[in-house]
């Protein structure tokens, strides 16, 4: 570091007031030294619950306050939106006095550099709209009809989940897209639908999520002044989560660490769970081969689990070939053994979930300390059906959100329409919103005069020539839209909170809400509405140099748990994929089966990689709990209206006996304590009665140990063999 550097670091300490021993205060050794690295590459291998979130802060602050690097240098990307704001809610309480940091997204990183220099690729311009996956799926379905394809066999999901997928392999030549799924699609529709669906998206002045990295990646390959000027202006580049990264965005890393080589990287492959959305753990595996010789530092102390769920989820964890190899440790508790529950079916494993929820909660835990996580969606409907009849308050996370709904989609293609006039997919939402007779057959019609003169549908309303293929109520309505757009035209580079009341003023908010008559009760929709012109001012007021189209920008990169409230007191119910960057003192994992987890198509698309990727998501589950763990799993399962037999997930076998709650055989009685029956009030059982159960049918019972909740019979079943069942949910009737 020369005098002036060192004289910058000394006036930037003296402004925040903080010494390097504030700002090392409270770390362990492998975090202080990623905190204070000089310069040069470095790879943070950071274990579940081992603070990467305060070294990565620290670092920032430590590059400003002690090696006088300029706020506005730092360039600072993670995965979230939630974990971004984290972020940077961290760095400000750390550097109050300074700002000018770059702390985002990738997506939101591209989309900042984009609106300043998309220009160098065009059609496009500055005021170009981001589809998100709604829109991009609803312009593929309306690509396929004008190319005379059938969209009931040329489903526009599976095709926009096709093009996503080569769009975040197109940089990589070793990869090569198959396009089979059994649907009998044929490369040559695949491409058309393709093609097509990139000049209307051009034609539009739009870009999907995927064309975010793209096109910024594009920027850089062909106008390399433009990427030199970043990668010149970015002294330190750090990247969150590295192991999720895709292709696109490991070149993009590269580029902006050219000049310098100063990226710090941070991550864990054990954790790399977003393969099938095109994330490639070769980035953090290869990352000493592909950048240098880089420090490399392992954060292998955990601050969140008990010694016996970070044992557990070790010696899962150990069974994959492609990770580095880390040994988690903790100072905390040894902490309570794992629990699995065997139960009869996907009614009973949710009853038994919602018992044991209601248990911790009567001894003292809050509602939002526990969490339930499935694989799959369609397991979350018995769970919820389970917890609402027990009296359980619970909230979904990645469900509907805010921004899916109706009324907030109609209010953001109106602010959408004003910023980009090329917008076909807003304009076509909303020319019919409120109703104005605009009907399926005008708008198609608007459309293919648009097409066929390779103009935006917007400037069909100033045609004469294509108003006059519209006949009756339709001509008045679009006029009135014509109209409308007019008014607005006024607050299209204004605050957002103006802008979105002048729409709601113009499109008569109550007489809008009251068409919407689909059993979503009005007072949802409009206090929806209430929220949202609430955010747009809040916009406003944080971000003045962002107008409406930042808001709109920000609006577009919302993901699905951005939208997590932890601060409800609420069972939280959510995928495993939901719960990555998650920690809850309780955590139920359900459907521990074999077809569901592992995922029988990840299986059957990679035997080897593809169960690797599901043990990892599997232990990103176990490591989300701080205190207590209980697996369970069903015997038979519906799955879409047939019921199946289920076999115990293989993951479950890697789990140590010793640290699962009667899976071990010569300390069990000391562990659970000699068997209590029930008092007066229930049901008392003997060794050697025979009993029913609801699935399992008759049997005798050998053993009974434990007590309370903890209470477990030992049942051979006639049938269904031998089965370890809590007394407690099990509902054993006695046969006389």
């Amino acid at each position: 570091m020369d005098w002036m550097d060192a004289q910058a670091a000394e006036t930037a300490a003296q402004a925040v007031g903080w010494s390097a021993e504030d700002l090392l205060g409270g770390l362990n050794k492998p975090q202080a030294e990623a905190v204070t690295h000089p310069e040069g590459p470095l790879l943070i291998l950071a274990g579940p619950g081992s603070g990467k979130t305060r070294v990565i802060t620290s670092r920032i602050a430590w590059l400003v306050t002690q090696q006088g690097v300029r706020p506005d240098e730092i360039l600072a990307i993670t995965f979230t939106n939630k974990a971004a704001a984290e972020m940077r809610e961290r760095v400000h309480r750390l550097l109050p006095e300074l700002s000018g940091a770059w702390i985002s997204t990738f997506h939101s990183m591209c989309a900042r550099i984009l609106r300043r220099d998309i220009e160098h690729l065009a059609p496009y311009t500055r005021d170009f709209s981001i589809h998100d996956t709604t829109e991009r799926n609803a312009l593929i379905k309306q690509v396929v009809k004008d190319l005379g394809y059938d969209p009931k066999r040329f489903r526009p999901a599976v095709l926009g989940g096709w093009i996503s997928n080569e769009k975040n392999r197109a940089a990589d030549p070793g990869e090569t897209l198959v396009v089979d799924d059994g649907s009998g699609m044929e490369d040559e529709v695949f491409s058309k639908v393709k093609a097509a669906y990139a000049e209307r998206l051009a034609a539009q002045n739009a870009l999907d999520f995927d064309d975010l990295l793209l096109k910024t990646l594009e920027l850089f390959d062909k106008h390399p002044g433009v990427r030199d000027s970043y990668a010149r202006r970015f002294r330190y580049v750090l990247v969150d989560e590295y192991q999720d990264t895709n292709r696109v965005q490991y070149l993009l890393t590269a580029h902006l660490a050219s000049g310098h080589g100063n990226l710090t990287v941070c991550g864990d492959p054990d954790q790399s769970i977003y393969g099938w959305r095109g994330a490639d753990i070769r980035n953090i595996l290869d990352f000493e081969e592909d950048f240098g010789s880089p420090l490399v530092v392992r954060l292998e102390q955990n601050y969140r689990s008990t010694k016996t769920i970070l044992a557990a989820a070790s010696a899962v964890i150990a069974n994959n070939t492609r990770r580095k190899a880390k040994d988690l440790w903790t100072d905390g508790d040894q902490g309570e053994r794992l629990v699995c529950l065997e139960c009869g079916d996907e009614n009973e494993e949710a009853r038994e979930i919602a018992a044991q929820v209601r248990g911790l909660q009567a001894r003292g835990s809050a509602w939002g300390q526990c969490a339930i996580f499935y694989r799959v969606n369609f397991m979350q409907r018995a769970l919820e059906s389970a917890l609402r009849l027990s009296g359980v308050p619970y909230q979904v996370v990645g469900g509907l959100e805010f921004y899916a709904r109706r009324e907030i989609r109609d209010l953001v293609a109106y602010l959408r329409l004003l910023v980009n006039p090329r917008d076909d997919q807003a304009f076509a939402r909303v020319v019919n919103a409120p109703l104005r007779g605009v009907g399926q057959t005008t708008l198609e019609r608007l459309l293919q005069w648009s097409l066929d003169r390779r103009v935006p549908l917007r400037e069909a309303l100033r045609s004469q020539e294509a108003i006059g293929l519209v006949r009756g109520r339709a001509k008045k309505g679009l006029a009135e839209f014509a109209g409308i757009l007019e008014e607005l035209e006024a607050f299209k580079d204004g605050p957002a909170g103006p802008a979105l009341d002048a729409v709601l003023e113009s499109i008569g908010r109550e007489r809008w809400l009251a068409e919407m008559d689909d059993g979503e009760q009005s007072d949802v929709r409009d206090a929806n509405v209430e929220e949202l012109r609430a955010h747009a001012h809040e916009y406003d007021r944080l971000n003045p140099a962002g107008k409406l189209p930042g808001f709109l920008q920000d609006v577009a990169l919302v993901s699905d748990t951005d939208a997590y409230d932890g601060a409800e007191d609420a069972v939280k119910l959510m995928t495993l994929h939901s719960a990555k960057g998650l920690e809850f003192d309780h955590v139920f994992i359900a459907g521990c089966e074999e077809e569901i987890l592992p995922h029988a198509r990840a299986v059957e698309e990679d035997p080897e990689l593809g169960v690797e990727e599901e043990r990892r998501l599997f232990y990103v589950g176990l490591t989300r709990a701080r205190k207590t763990l209980t697996l369970t799993r069903a015997v038979t399962r519906l799955f879409f209206g047939d019921t199946r037999w289920a076999r115990a997930s293989s993951f479950l076998d890697e789990l140590p006996p010793e640290l699962v709650e009667g899976m071990e055989s010569d300390t069990e009685e000391e562990a659970l304590g000699a068997y209590e029956p029930e008092p007066a009030s229930g049901p008392s059982y003997a060794v050697g009665q025979r009993v029913h159960h609801e699935h399992f049918g008759r049997g005798r019972i050998e053993r009974l140990t434990g007590s309370g909740v903890n209470a477990r019979a030992d049942v051979r079943f006639d049938v269904h063999g031998n089965k370890q069942l809590l007394l407690t949910y099990a509902n054993l009737q006695v046969v006389p």
